[in-house]
């Protein structure tokens, strides 16, 4: 036995990995985030999808579409496409991630997330990837900015480099929580600004977040990067809430 299988086996008896929604302990080589029982309760976005912006048609057996509000109003980004819906264990494990400091959960989420084939998505014409900045005051607050640690997570497998430092978040806004979709976009306007545009100038950009909710947070960050020079911005998150799910309890950036 390899010295590097002898401190896997070590690995697994110190640090079991156990499901993401219960806790329970579950096969790591199962290459598995949750156990059967959680796993029932975990909803990838797959299906009819908007073309643009990766809303579900759950009514329809047509292809893919433009949803209503893409073709009343297109988007800055080109494309967003998410892992799963927005509930059940999936939404308390991002909470356990983002609002418990549980960044071993982040990790595992990250890594998933980095293996995942995003649907409509060839991620290798993308020649940089741009987190969703937290404003200061609340990245000293959490200590952390959650969609860095997906950013690093993908760019390292897709081997497209990281900047977090090109796009800044200088107004700190209210928590989107509890607003509607045209309150989220009054909140979060104005709220983004470039730093070395030359950076991204003519640069084709994975935005990654962690959840879309409504769009506003990633639309105005995809227009601010489009003004200062960028050629295509497209969005990645874990999740989205999908409209018929949306409550109070949605996320908020």
């Amino acid at each position: 036995m390899s010295l590097a299988e002898v401190l896997h086996d070590l690995g697994e008896v110190i640090f079991p990995f156990r499901c993401l929604g219960c806790d329970d302990l579950i096969d790591q080589g199962s290459g598995r985030l949750f156990c059967p029982s959680c796993a029932v309760k975990v909803h990838f976005i797959r299906g009819s999808l908007c073309d643009i912006c990766g809303t579900t048609f759950p009514d329809s057996s047509a292809e893919n579409h433009l949803c209503g509000e893409c073709l009343e109003k297109k988007p800055f980004f080109s494309r967003a496409r998410a892992i799963f819906s927005y509930e059940d264990v999936i939404l308390n494990a991002i909470h356990q991630f983002k609002y418990k400091n549980n960044l071993s959960i982040g990790e595992m989420l990250a890594s998933f997330m980095a293996d995942f084939s995003f649907p409509g998505m060839d991620l290798t014409g993308y020649t940089l990837i741009v987190p969703v900045p937290l404003h200061i005051k609340r990245l000293r607050e959490r200590g952390f900015n959650q969609s860095l640690v997906l950013a690093r997570a993908v760019g390292k497998k897709r081997q497209i480099p990281v900047d977090f430092s090109v796009l800044k978040r200088h107004r700190y806004t209210q928590t989107q929580t509890g607003y509607h979709k045209q309150e989220r976009k009054q909140n979060i306007r104005g709220a983004f600004e470039v730093h070395n545009a030359e950076k991204i100038s003519g640069q084709t950009i994975l935005l990654i977040d962690d959840v879309f909710t409504t769009g506003a947070t990633v639309n105005e960050c995809a227009k601010v990067l489009i003004r200062a020079g960028a050629r295509e911005v497209s969005v990645l998150t874990l999740a989205r809430v999908l409209p018929h799910h949306f409550n109070a309890r949605s996320a908020d950036e």
